[in-house]
């Protein structure tokens, strides 16, 4: 079914005026290509759009898919909790994609991708509010049903799904080329009109594919190597204002660590690397298709990079900001300059793993991580003043009274390293119950209960707060008694548990699991017979060889895993096999390396950095005291209609780099624009003026640009309908006009007299009135005259503009409106001059400078 027409209804009142569903976002095919393209794949996240929206995983999927020959993508994501009551109401269903607003019979297959294992809980909702039957063998009995596949990060823990399966097939692994053929297969068994079944099962020559309910022995889809597989380009540009301008740049996949604790260190080798050589290229090709200003690193520890140096000298460059995130103490330890070089791109917040509250611990986690290594590392950064400091703790459910003890000792030291530095970081210590993964050390050890984690948790609480810190629990312990229980299910019986709480409480998850839902969970577990004792306890290398995860191997070797908890039970540690150049790397034969390629790749890696910091200070230098502010006159089009103004800016910036690709190192920043509404939704279309900040040697070819119609003529068709470039804007430009339209009775007098603007109201020979305002109330700012029509069904006006006029505030007070939000149903289009600036002037240096007018 087809429900466009339904969300033109409905928008108004769906969470941000429906922003999550519209579509359209740059880098997304047109619906048109919908029937151009045979073969149609929904990909659906069990989030929301805005928590999940600014995703690698996503956004990759979505290229490679928009690249495969007659496939056509669309995207789902989970209604907002208010958005869900009105999908009930007129019964929509949940897989709808935000591109065509087409429901699940009118795809072929549909990609669910798992990011976490909370999220398993609402893919039975997903199924029902979509009308789809949780029993695999009714869905294959009707064709017009889509396929359902299941993949993303906690594919490899979704086994709690598969007794009776909810899904039709799991696909575990990050290989593009995988990705592809399973596509491929898709799509040519569509063609030839083979059978679901027939499909499913060539599905099976792909690595890392099974069918839960047809158990078989595969590996997971891996990428051998990283630089020939696709990078992230031309990935859909969110409409999300945080966001916008920003990408990723993956620069390493998998881990060479050896952390107890750690899913994404066992499930993702081996460590691979993209050269760094060919890094700034392909963050140049994205920063041209997706309107970049920041580029976010993407690795797991960036500081791990052999090539990281390089990289940062290749970026700092073209790009004004170089997002980097999680990296590893005792690296730091051994280069404490890191984190000077940090500091000069403007990194004033760090994260770092602590994990475990005492020596002791850390070793049973594996960390790798001395005191002494940690007390320089924090030197180094308290030294730098950084502006805070968060240390992630996990709680093991071993912690001992010398545990808390070594606690301790550890925050005076912290106390006495910040005196001594003195340095106003703020530092925040954060906790998280762990929870027991498969294919992991510490798979094969007893989960602990809800109430020892919170008496581990309140005493770290209490100790931390005491020292002065702050601390913050990133996971609540019902979420973790939940999750725990899912990620290791290997019996029918905690599905049919899970279906049944879920059916009698509505639960879906959001961002949290309250008690309500975990006391049903429990009591439904009990009724079958499964007590968390049975649910928690630990097991031995060869009980594990029954458990469904294991027809899935990762490429590490099982009995490594199993000696590497009997260290970690002895509280002792191995080291890592990554090349360093303070120690001789080796080689542990763990099995994650399929070639002895990939382990000289890993074991010789050595960091080397060609250039001071003083040298890199001055080329960031450099490039930032050359930014010059441009202020562009737009035409914005009817797509830039209730999406950050922002959005524009990114727009504006894509269709000029894409027509001259030598101005995409140049290119600094979004500046803002006159109609910019804060964090929020422009509804006004027309005349406007963006800014936009470039290094000053890309004025000679923009003003080159600008004079010649070929190539403003290029720049729109990369524009399409969301805006037309007319030029330089002239010095001191606002708009004089708001033309509005309302399917509503205009209330003018409602908005002039909340503002003691007093007029005169005149009926004109062509039937229109004319509000004239006083002169008194003129100089007041807001409006200067009013002229409105009527119509049936439909008011409209011409607002003569003040300084201190806001468009949101004169459509919501000035029309009689059924509900406070159809406001966003209006019409508003700017008048203002349009003749725009030779271009000239920006050889002569001139209007460059100030930034755009003040917002309305």
């Amino acid at each position: 079914m087809h429900f466009r027409e339904w969300y033109e209804k409905v928008y108004p009142e769906l969470h941000r005026s429906g922003l999550w569903l519209r579509g359209g976002e740059l880098n997304t095919l047109p619906p048109s290509e919908y029937e151009a393209r045979p073969f149609r794949a929904l990909f659906v996240r069990l989030s929301t759009y805005f928590d999940t929206g600014y995703s690698f995983t996503h956004q990759i999927l979505y290229q490679l898919a928009a690249g495969t020959p007659g496939v056509f993508p669309d995207l789902a994501y989970l209604p907002p909790p208010k958005d869900a009551a009105v999908f009930a109401r007129d019964g929509v269903p949940w897989l709808l994609g935000t591109q065509t607003k087409r429901g699940p019979e009118s795809f072929d297959v549909v990609g669910f991708s798992n990011s976490i294992v909370q999220e398993l809980i609402n893919l039975p909702t997903f199924l029902e509010k979509s009308g789809i039957p949780l029993e695999k063998a009714r869905r294959l009995e009707r064709p017009e049903l889509p396929l359902l596949i299941l993949g993303g990060a906690n594919a490899l823990y979704s086994s709690v799904l598969w007794p009776t399966p909810l899904v039709d097939g799991v696909f575990v692994g990050e290989s593009d080329q995988a990705f592809r053929r399973i596509l491929e297969i898709c799509r040519d068994g569509k063609a030839a009109g083979r059978s679901k079944r027939d499909v499913l099962a060539e599905l099976e020559e792909v690595a890392g594919f099974v069918q839960p309910d047809r158990p078989r022995s595969t590996r997971k889809s891996f990428i051998p190597n990283l630089n020939q597989s696709e990078a992230l380009e031309r990935g859909p540009v969110y409409y999300l204002e945080d966001q916008l301008g920003n990408s990723h740049l993956q620069i390493s996949e998998g881990c060479p660590c050896f952390c107890s604790f750690c899913a994404e260190s066992w499930d993702r080798k081996p460590y691979r690397e993209r050269g760094a050589g060919e890094l700034r290229e392909t963050a140049l090709r994205a920063k041209a298709a997706m309107g970049l200003e920041t580029i976010d690193i993407y690795s797991f520890n960036f500081n791990m990079h052999s090539g990281l140096y390089q990289v940062l000298w290749d970026l700092v460059e073209p790009f004004r900001n170089v997002g980097l995130k999680s990296q590893r103490f005792d690296l730091l330890a051994h280069d404490p300059q890191m984190v000077e070089f940090q500091h000069a791109i403007e990194k004033a917040s760090l994260t770092c793993g602590l994990e475990g509250i005492s020596p002791r611990l850390r070793k049973y986690l594996h960390k790798n991580l001395s005191n002494e290594q940690l007390h320089a590392s924090l030197t180094a950064i308290l030294k730098s003043k950084a502006r805070e400091l968060k240390m992630f703790l996990i709680a093991t459910g071993l912690e001992e009274e010398q545990d808390f003890v070594a606690l301790a000792d550890f925050l005076d030291h912290l106390k006495g390293i910040i005196k001594s530095c003195h340095a106003g970081t703020r530092v925040i210590f954060s906790m998280t119950p762990l929870v027991r993964f498969p294919w992991t050390p510490l798979e094969f050890e007893e989960a602990p209960s809800i109430e020892r984690y919170s008496g581990i948790i309140g005493k770290t609480s209490a100790r931390v707060r005491a020292a002065g810190f702050e601390f913050r629990e990133s996971a609540d312990l019902p979420e973790y008694w939940v999750s725990q229980a899912l990620v290791r299910a290997d019996d029918p019986r905690t599905t049919e548990a899970l279906l049944a709480a879920i059916g009698k409480t509505g639960f879906v998850y959001y961002r949290e699991v309250p008690e309500a839902f975990l006391r049903t969970l429990r009591v439904e577990l009990a009724q079958r017979g499964l007590e968390e004792a049975e649910l928690f306890r630990g097991f031995t290398l060869e009980e594990s060889a029954a458990k469904p995860w294991t027809r899935i191997e990762t490429g590490v070797k099982r009995e490594f895993l199993w000696e590497e908890v009997g260290r970690a039970r002895l509280y002792k540690e191995i080291d890592y096999c990554l090349g360093r150049d303070w120690t001789a790397a080796k080689c542990f034969h763990c099995g994650g390396c399929p070639t002895r390629f990939h382990v000289r790749d890993i074991v010789l890696s050595q960091q080397k950095r060609a250039y001071s910091l003083d040298e890199f200070k001055a080329r960031i230098s450099v490039a930032r005291k050359s930014e010059t502010k441009l202020r562009l006159l737009v035409e914005a089009g009817e797509p830039a209609r209730g999406v950050p103004r922002k959005l524009l800016g990114v727009a504006l910036a894509r269709a000029l780099m894409l027509t001259d690709s030598r101005l995409a190192p140049a290119y600094r920043g979004y500046g803002g624009a006159f109609w910019a509404d804060e964090d929020r939704e422009v509804w006004v279309t027309g005349a406007d003026v963006v800014t936009l900040t470039w290094q000053g040697d890309a004025l000679e070819r923009i003003a080159g640009l600008l004079e010649s119609p070929a190539a403003i003529a290029q720049v729109n068709a990369h524009l399409g309908a969301w805006a037309t470039l007319l030029g330089l804007a002239p010095e001191g430009w606002r708009p004089t006009e708001l033309a509005v339209e309302m399917p509503y009775a205009l209330r003018a007098d409602a908005y002039l007299k909340s503002r003691g603007l007093k007029h005169t109201l005149r009926k004109q020979p062509d039937g229109a009135y004319l509000y004239e305002l006083i002169p008194q109330s003129v100089r007041k700012g807001f409006v200067s005259k009013l002229v409105a029509t009527a119509s049936p069904g439909r008011s409209s006006c011409v607002v003569t503009l003040g300084p201190k006029f806001v468009a949101r505030e004169f459509v919501s007070e000035a029309f009689a409106m059924p509900k406070a939000f159809d406001w966003v149903r209006g019409r508003m289009r700017s008048i203002g001059p349009t003749a725009p600036e030779a271009a000239a002037v920006l050889r002569a240096g001139r209007a460059t400078s100030s930034d755009s007018a003040a917002r309305p």
